[in-house]
């Protein structure tokens, strides 16, 4: 036994040891925690929870989540781990693969028969065609399912390998929950929770093309050959309310009900990241995310 403990001592001195990171303890909305959603290179202060009584507000919403921006401290939670059908929210991941390939923006692509698919608005038809550029407008802003299917073709490979992908780079951020089966988000399949959600809005986050197109209102794209232009408004209805919408996507499907995903500013410029899934309105998706911002900004205070 003697000769074992020395014999593990000096393997221990061989082996150089880990770094152990550890995290301060902080308290959420129901528990106290330590741990953060994604990892963080500096030693960053997480926000305190002034109101310790303070639970949250009552959602809708079958899953939701609160998480400071700088810090990836879990400010609220509800059932965040539960899987949910992503729906078009799908369509962040596609434009982060497609963006992540050799592509020109301003390449002019015709839509065929074959890209049309069912729900969401026509912004672009069959037979037109418009920069690659403008079918991601249509596709982020607007949530059309057709051009979405475009830019998933335009980088030259197969739909199957375009997912494989996206499964991919979701496994490179963390999204151990996910799983994508079409890049539109149609299909109930394509499956997530609020916590790999959270993750992939961070992974955008210095994004500016992504952020640009889901932080504005509305936009108009260029349609050929009759050169006219069509306005997409935005789907995401939390902008332009009380909460500043830095850049995010909705979704619905009649499995999902309606999702969000988006990063807000409070007030006083910190940014948290809020994931709603399965409030049973469009209004009631709004009411949701804008209740959690209130409720964050109220209850926790950010020390410099």
């Amino acid at each position: 036994m003697h000769l074992f403990s020395i014999l593990l001592s000096i393997i221990s001195l061989a082996v150089p040891t880990l770094p152990i990171i550890e995290h301060e303890p902080y308290i959420s909305n129901s528990k106290i925690r330590a741990d953060r959603v994604f990892s963080i290179t500096e030693d960053v202060n997480v926000p305190e929870k002034i109101d310790s009584a303070s639970l949250g507000p009552r959602l809708s919403a079958g899953s939701a989540l609160v998480v400071d921006a700088e810090s990836g401290a879990v400010l609220f939670e509800k059932d965040g781990n539960i899987s949910w059908p992503m729906a078009s929210i799908v369509k962040l991941m596609t434009a982060l693969v497609f963006l992540e390939a050799d592509i020109v923006l301003e390449e002019r692509v015709e839509m065929t028969e074959e890209d049309e698919r069912e729900g969401g608005e026509d912004f672009i038809r069959p037979g037109e065609s418009s920069s690659l550029r403008d079918y991601l407008t249509a596709s982020l802003l607007g949530s059309a399912n057709n051009a979405t299917i475009v830019l998933s073709r335009s980088i030259g490979i197969s739909t199957q390998e375009f997912v494989n992908r996206m499964n991919q780079r979701a496994k490179e951020l963390g999204m151990r929950d996910t799983k994508f089966v079409e890049p539109s988000g149609l299909d109930p399949e394509n499956t997530s929770t609020s916590y790999d959600m959270v993750r992939l809005l961070n992974a955008i986050r210095d994004n500016e093309i992504i952020a640009d197109i889901t932080g504005t209102h509305q936009s108009f794209i260029r349609i050929y050959p009759s050169g006219f232009s069509r306005r997409v408004l935005t789907t995401n209805h939390l902008l332009g309310s009380i909460v500043f919408v830095e850049y995010g996507k909705t979704g619905y499907l009649d499995e999902s009900l309606h999702n969000l995903a988006t990063l807000v500013s409070t007030n006083n410029g910190n940014e948290l990241y809020i994931v709603t899934l399965g409030s049973e309105t469009n209004e009631d998706r709004v009411q949701d995310a804008k209740n959690l911002a209130v409720w964050a900004e109220r209850v926790y205070r950010w020390n410099l």
